[in-house]
């Protein structure tokens, strides 16, 4: 009985050690997603106090992707890494053998080579140091901690694993989000009382002159005429340039907006993220529309 009780307990301990791993490796998953996909939008992590348990469930995009929409190229990509995995790992034991048996010796034939010049010199005054390893006992790759070495080989390859699914991933998600056509992320419409936002136009006057302002810039001033040229996106003019504005998170009392990139945009193309403080006397009306309409 007490023999059982002990498989018992160890059976348990393994369980949580198991357990508390894959919770490590979901939340590492998580947050190097959620950095990589902020960080192409020009924002940090770490500023914008994200709930912890939402780090647990991001992986699932990470390893699975979007099977519900017929996409398996992530889940494929979770396979090949999982597979390549059990291939190159055992491949690692071996070669950190062979490297540490090449090593022992080249460092015991330097002992001899050591403890033979220290016989023949005329010099009998040798360092402290060179006498301890001179008589330090023979070198042998088999008293080493294998396991030791093993695990650590198997944590640091996992972790290197993780943080390529999570921000490959997570650059993906971004730019897809970033593209109108393909994004996921909500059409966005912003009210707001006259003169409380530096950005925005009279909904009566589509030809209102954005340029005439009583607010002051700060930085790029291209940047922030580019934006006011794109704030208002009017379909009844067809050389009025059609940008659709997204919300990317809501956090914080601050809304983080931005115009949506066209899929003929490079790769490598960012949107302008706008930041805006949301108000706690209901002067705000905020739409958001899975797509927007015709």
């Amino acid at each position: 009985m007490l023999y059982s009780n002990h498989n018992l307990y160890k059976m348990l301990g393994r369980i949580a050690g198991l357990l508390s791993l894959l919770g490590i490796g979901l939340y590492f998953t998580g947050w190097i997603y959620r950095w990589a996909y902020f960080a192409y939008f020009q924002l940090e992590v770490t500023t914008l106090d994200l709930p912890f348990e939402s780090f647990f469930i991001v992986p699932i995009q990470v390893f699975f992707g979007n099977i519900s929409s017929g996409k398996f190229s992530t889940f494929f990509r979770t396979i090949v890494i999982a597979i390549a995995s059990f291939i190159i790992v055992p491949n690692i034991f071996h070669l950190i053998q062979f490297l540490t048996q090449k090593l022992d010796k080249i460092l015991n034939e330097l002992r001899l080579k050591l403890l033979k010049w220290s016989l023949k010199t005329k010099h009998p005054k040798i360092p402290q140091n060179i006498q301890s390893f001179l008589y330090f006992q023979q070198i042998n790759y088999q008293k080493y901690d294998k396991v030791l070495i093993n695990e650590i080989v198997i944590f640091t390859w996992l972790l290197t694993a993780l943080f390529f699914l999570g921000q490959s991933q997570g650059k993906i998600d971004a730019i897809r989000d970033s593209r109108n056509e393909t994004s996921f992320l909500p059409v966005v419409t912003l009210i707001t009382p006259e003169n409380r936002l530096p950005l925005g136009r009279k909904v009566d006057d589509i030809g209102d002159d954005p340029n005439v302002s009583s607010f002051r810039v700060i930085g790029d001033l291209e940047l922030y005429k580019d934006l006011l040229q794109g704030d208002y996106n009017n379909k009844t003019d067809p050389n009025y340039p059609q940008v659709v504005w997204r919300l990317l998170i809501d956090r914080d009392g601050q809304y983080y907006i931005f115009p949506s990139l066209s899929k003929n945009d490079q790769a490598n193309a960012h949107p302008p993220v706008v930041v805006i403080q949301q108000s706690d006397r209901g002067e705000y009306v905020v739409i958001l529309s899975p797509e927007a309409p015709p």
